[in-house]
């Protein structure tokens, strides 16, 4: 399984100089298993360079396109994939069933009430909705997909991948609040021994309070959460849009000594655009480039 970051940063696209390491795209997480099937999850920004990438480097296009929910910036990119006028695309649909009905309504309905000029009816892909996640596991190949629920307002879904005996889960847009419980226990056994965890952490600890219902962690709760499931690897991803390359490495600073304080194994980093991992190994194939991304010399950050 070859996990690849085209989206990491939540709300809000967020360019500009102070995002280029870890990217100002919204959420767009590419999942290619072994058998050769890609898997899409959302449709941020990001999937406008996928959408890129993959008309350039394969022949056909045709994918799973899942889902976590129906808020703006997990759907916004799709008018901009490049595939979706072309004949030859087939794109299946599954997860959060209100967000493909919210995705259809993006585009024109030729009545003045779309938020694009091209009618859905104009596409020429091939779109479908197979709505099979929100009532059990998918299947695909020798990969079992499983949902859950998720703390989020008018409601998400997290992901469980699991090829062989290698598992990967990813779950964004989800407040853990450990202080009041919100189903705690649920998400430890969602996550528990996942070799991949990829968890939202777009508050700090000293934001929450000022946040809470809106449907994020923070970093802390999400490395609890990955410290209690005996996760193997945590990726935070979500960066809140206001938050610059130099504070995002910080949250993973602060994340590591929490990790070393409850003297855990867990290994952790931040989600970067373009950055690949690849099951079972669990190593970064792709960094982002020195020259893109600088770093403040006068910070010594633990590689984990």
């Amino acid at each position: 399984m070859e996990i690849r970051f085209w989206g990491t940063r939540g709300s809000i696209p967020s360019p500009g100089p102070q995002t280029l390491e870890f990217g100002g795209n919204t959420s767009c997480l590419e999942v290619i298993l072994a058998s050769g099937r890609r898997i899409v999850i959302d449709a941020g920004t990001g999937i406008r360079p996928l959408g890129e990438h993959l008309q350039t480097s394969v022949a056909t296009v045709r994918f799973h396109l899942l889902l976590t929910h129906n808020h703006w910036d997990h759907l916004l990119g799709l008018p901009f994939f490049a595939p979706i006028y072309r004949e030859d695309t087939e794109i299946m649909v599954d997860g959060w069933p209100l967000a493909f009905q919210a995705l259809t309504r993006i585009f024109d309905d030729h009545m003045g009430d779309g938020f694009f000029p091209v009618a859905w009816d104009q596409l020429k892909a091939s779109i479908s909705f197979i709505n099979r996640l929100a009532r059990g596991p998918l299947l695909l190949d020798d990969v079992r997909i499983d949902a859950i629920p998720l703390n989020h307002p008018q409601g998400c879904l997290g992901f469980r991948f699991r090829e062989m005996d290698h598992t990967m889960v990813f779950i964004t847009d989800n407040e853990l609040g450990l202080g009041d419980g919100h189903r705690f226990g649920d998400f430890v056994h969602f996550v528990r021994g996942c070799d991949l965890l990829i968890h939202d952490a777009q508050y700090l600890p000293e934001e929450i309070e000022d946040h809470r219902g809106w449907g994020h962690s923070t970093y802390e709760e999400a490395v609890s959460l990955a410290l209690e499931g005996g996760v193997k690897r945590l990726i935070l991803t979500h960066h809140d849009p206001n938050r610059s390359d130099a504070q995002v490495r910080e949250i993973v600073v602060r994340a590591r000594r929490q990790v070393a304080a409850r003297q855990g194994a867990l290994k952790l980093e931040a989600a970067r655009e373009g950055d690949i991992y690849r099951l079972p190994e669990i190593i970064p194939l792709k960094k982002r480039s020195p020259a893109a991304a600088p770093r403040n010399r006068n910070q010594k950050i633990q590689e984990g």
